[in-house]
């Protein structure tokens, strides 16, 4: 089978533009459409999971917003490309608004029709093999929380080919109904996906717990087999509005070639005949394609924010791209080595002292981003981010953290790293689990190839020695990165050692809220499947759960105190959440709007101009 081999951007795209053919005189001006379009992946994330049922580790917005909803439609879509609050967008929905009864407990879905690329209808019975498969093997499904709605489905059904009826054991109010629970809903091809494995017939296996286990080990199997996306037949049945290129759709490096879905029913059908998404090692390696005219829709590296006014003058516009989430380092609590020094609450809050945010911001950044001080995202604002939640609590302050080191039994010498002098459990001492002598050392793995990220981790490892704290340092690749930041959880615990990440910083923003769109912190909540540290807190763990049943007056009280306890108790340390990106995108590209904040492209709208 021949390939076309990934190199460059430049070998890549041979000519970012096909234009379309300019109409002869007296002729009907041609509507907008056509040509190829180019869009730059983050350095070091190339997309890495195809299936729509992903786990925590596969949950990177290269596979969960700029490839899988491209042909995978979620049931209701949240988001758009002309405003920036993630709200629901009933338009690019594929079904009517949900209506509740019985105390919110029983919620009716009518299906629109849409069809699969088969031509088959879209149905309910695309939403039952859905819930199947998702609830047999939920502990695997990045959207699982322990005590959640998908612990108290009562039923489900399809009532008839367009309605889908969902009833709960619990009531709960209808902000978290829509924004978490019915936010996950993605019909998939029962007619083509209900297989156990590639030669079996397709059946209703799915109707069975054990059968929708063997359906989801086979799907989970062939979506990590990367070199077969493109001709494996399974990822070619989509109800969205683009599918893979046959044959010459993937690589494994990240090239990723989209086509239009010939038989898409939905709203805004494709314009261009291709959309490629090309993949970069370094933020360096996708600047010099984006000058070099290569990338209709790029990024500039906040190192080269002084070069854009080169970039304005080739025709491109420069614009933010602010995701609705957040940045954190992820702090492993398993790491059988040093899991017991970041138990420690002052530990963690020493850290979070010894870093700038403002400076980082100001200097790093090019004074793109905001300050996250606890679980809710700084933008778009919202009703949720308060003025009281808008304050750090532990703003940036050396000598504060050294005193919080050496009241805690720590000896910290000039220059060196601080050992433990007073050890065992009490006030004044290091804490369980803490050896004296034992050495302030703590290892940080993170993402190669984005300054960004490299200049802040330097600058923390600079402001954390001064405090005594060893900052050692390494790099991979993001998705390296993302993956053994997973290496603790209780389901890849044969991976676990020393030698895992303490700390890891992968992306900025690390969290996108996306499909899950309400912030109440669940990502922290106790055994979640993105809880990569596997975070544990009693206290916040209850009001975690209570959110979802309260009515809503009391929900956001409970939701303010979900968030300060976060906030003071730093499951992670709270970084600068910089843009998804500062776009870079070509004035020979049309229909761009407003960036979505949920992270979604919207390459159905775009055109190359004539």
């Amino acid at each position: 089978m021949n390939r076309r081999l990934a190199t460059s951007a430049a070998a890549l795209v041979a000519s970012s533009f096909l234009l379309a053919q300019v109409p002869s005189s007296g002729a009907a001006p041609r509507q907008p459409g056509g040509g190829v379009i180019t869009f730059a992946e983050q350095p070091g994330s190339p997309p890495t999971y195809i299936f729509p049922l992903y786990d925590g580790a596969e949950s990177g917005n290269a596979n969960i917003t700029d490839l899988q909803p491209l042909m995978w439609l979620p049931l209701y879509w949240f988001g758009s490309n002309t405003n920036p609050r993630v709200t629901l967008n009933p338009k690019l929905s594929m079904a009517d608004p949900p209506k509740y009864s019985d105390g919110n407990k029983t919620i009716t879905m009518t299906l629109k029709h849409y069809s699969w690329s088969t031509g088959a209808q879209v149905t309910a019975r695309d939403l039952v093999f859905w819930m199947n498969v998702m609830l047999a093997n939920k502990t695997n499904y990045s959207d699982y929380v322990p005590g959640g709605w998908m612990d108290h489905v009562a039923s489900y059904s399809a009532v008839s080919p367009t309605s889908f009826v969902l009833k709960l054991s619990v009531a709960y109010n209808q902000v978290y109904l829509l924004d978490d629970a019915l936010s996950v809903l993605t019909p998939i091809p029962h007619q083509a996906w209900d297989k156990t494995s590639a030669t079996s017939p397709v059946g209703n296996y799915d109707e069975t717990p054990a059968g929708a286990r063997q359906v989801y080990k086979f799907l989970n199997k062939q979506s990590q087999s990367l070199p077969t996306w493109d001709t494996d037949a399974l990822w070619q049945v989509v109800d969205g509005p683009w599918r893979i290129k046959p044959n010459t759709g993937f690589e494994v490096t990240g090239q990723t070639i989209l086509v239009p879905n010939k038989a898409y029913s939905g709203p805004n059908k494709p314009r261009a005949s291709e959309f490629e998404e090309l993949p970069f090692t370094s933020t360096s390696a996708e600047f010099n394609a984006l000058r070099a005219g290569d990338i209709d829709y790029g990024y500039i590296p906040a190192t080269d924010l002084a070069q854009a006014g080169s970039l304005k003058a080739q025709g491109f516009t420069i614009k933010p791209w602010y995701g609705w989430g957040i940045a954190f380092i992820t702090i492993n609590y398993s790491n059988p080595t040093y899991g017991p020094l970041v138990k420690q609450l002052y530990v963690r809050q020493a850290m979070e002292m010894l870093i700038n945010q403002p400076e980082y911001i100001r200097t790093i950044l090019g004074g793109y981003g905001k300050e996250t001080v606890g679980p809710i995202p700084a933008f778009p604002r919202s009703s949720y981010l308060t003025s009281a939640a808008a304050k750090n609590p532990y703003p940036y302050d050396p000598a504060k953290a050294r005193h919080l080191l050496e009241s805690n039994g720590w000896s910290l010498s000039s220059g060196g790293v601080a050992t433990c002098k007073r050890p065992g459990s009490g006030s004044g001492r290091c804490g369980a689990g803490i050896a004296a002598h034992e050495s302030l050392n703590i290892a940080l793995l993170y993402a190669s190839g984005v300054p960004s990220i490299h200049e802040e981790v330097q600058a923390m490892q600079t402001a954390f020695k001064a405090a005594g704290i060893r900052l050692v340092l390494r790099e991979s690749p993001s998705t390296t990165v993302l993956n053994a930041t997973f290496d603790c959880q209780a389901k890849s615990m044969a991976k676990c050692s020393a030698s895992s990440p303490t700390l890891s910083f992968y992306a900025s923003p690390s969290f996108t809220y996306v499909p899950t769109y309400y912030p109440i912190g669940t990502l922290w909540g106790c055994n979640a499947p993105t809880n990569a540290g596997n975070y544990c807190n009693p206290q916040a763990q209850r009001l975690i759960t209570a959110i979802p049943t309260d009515k809503t007056s009391r929900a956001e009280r409970t939701f303010l105190s979900m968030d300060r306890l976060l906030a003071k108790q730093l499951p992670a340390l709270w970084i600068p959440t910089a843009p998804e990106q500062i776009s870079a995108i070509s004035s020979k590209l049309g229909g761009v709007k407003t960036q979505d904040s949920s992270a979604y492209i919207y390459p159905s709208t775009w055109y190359v101009k004539p």
